[in-house]
């Protein structure tokens, strides 16, 4: 157990890596990101100000980034056990720890680009979640046509060097984004139809609608402040970010569903 977890763990380590190369290397400085209080509609009230350090100024967009980390080490623990009692595969496995260990690794992201408000760390940002979404499609993939190496180092390849649009397109991230979304959307959807149970059912509506949440609200984050001044203390922002770690929540729940019923497909084919 211990290997695959270790081999999984250090697939993400390296793959970050390899983006802070680049990214501190000030070989993406031209990328457009949205950086400073401005682009974002939270405001600390007077109250926490007293109280709180000045380098919080965004204290909800901050702390949610721990849920990232609370999500992706416990579902690294649940399949941990379910992996140390044999319950599903080693390849099962390695799927599941990638996807979490993504997930702890981004939430110290985000929130460092919440704090400081650089431009490098909004491009790191940025970089990691494409992967992320990609991901998913690798693992969707998996299930529906079985494990091959080849689609996924060119899959991994192709996310992570479509970050290259921002080098052209102002809007470069936000193309590259949708494009992995419709393909983690897709990946589901064919693992989905190879291994279709009702389980899966409630967790895939409730990652869609987590999705949908994560990136409109994120995109009406300073129209809703001009709506209500509850939306500067619980920005659109912020709820987004809650949206996300759902997304995380139920992705993995929707992925536990079908790799059971693929091992029960798999156990009664062989009888």
């Amino acid at each position: 157990m211990a290997p695959v977890f270790l081999r999984a763990f250090m697939t993400v380590t390296m793959a970050t890596a390899i983006i802070c190369f680049l990214v501190f290397n000030g070989g993406f400085d031209r990328a457009f990101t949205e950086t400073g209080l401005k682009h974002y509609a939270e405001r600390a009230s007077p109250i926490l100000k007293m109280v709180l350090p000045k380098w919080l100024k965004m204290p909800l967009n901050t702390l949610v980034n721990f849920g990232y980390i609370i999500v992706g080490a416990y579902w690294l623990a649940v399949v941990f056990n379910h992996h140390d009692r044999e319950q599903i595969t080693e390849t099962d496995a390695y799927t599941f720890y990638v996807f979490n260990f993504m997930a702890c690794i981004y939430g110290p992201i985000q929130m460092i680009r919440i704090v400081t408000e650089q431009h490098r760390y909004a491009i790191l940002d940025q970089w990691v979640t494409l992967p992320f979404f990609m991901w998913v499609y690798i693992w969707g993939r998996y299930l529906s046509n079985g494990w091959s190496n080849l689609r996924v180092y060119v899959a991994t390849a192709l996310s992570v060097s479509s970050y290259t649009l921002t080098l052209y397109y102002k809007i470069g991230f936000e193309i590259a984004l949708g494009l992995h979304i419709v393909l983690a959307i897709t990946g589901a959807a064919l693992s989905y139809r190879k291994y279709s149970t009702t389980e899966a059912h409630k967790p895939f509506l409730c990652a869609l609608l987590s999705c949908t949440g994560f990136v409109v609200l994120k995109l009406l984050d300073l129209h809703l402040s001009s709506l209500h001044p509850v939306f500067t203390k619980v920005s659109g922002h912020f709820l987004s970010k809650v949206g996300d770690v759902l997304q995380i929540h139920y992705v993995n729940k929707f992925f536990m569903a079908l790799t059971y019923r693929k091992i029960d497909a798999e156990t009664k084919k062989s009888k």
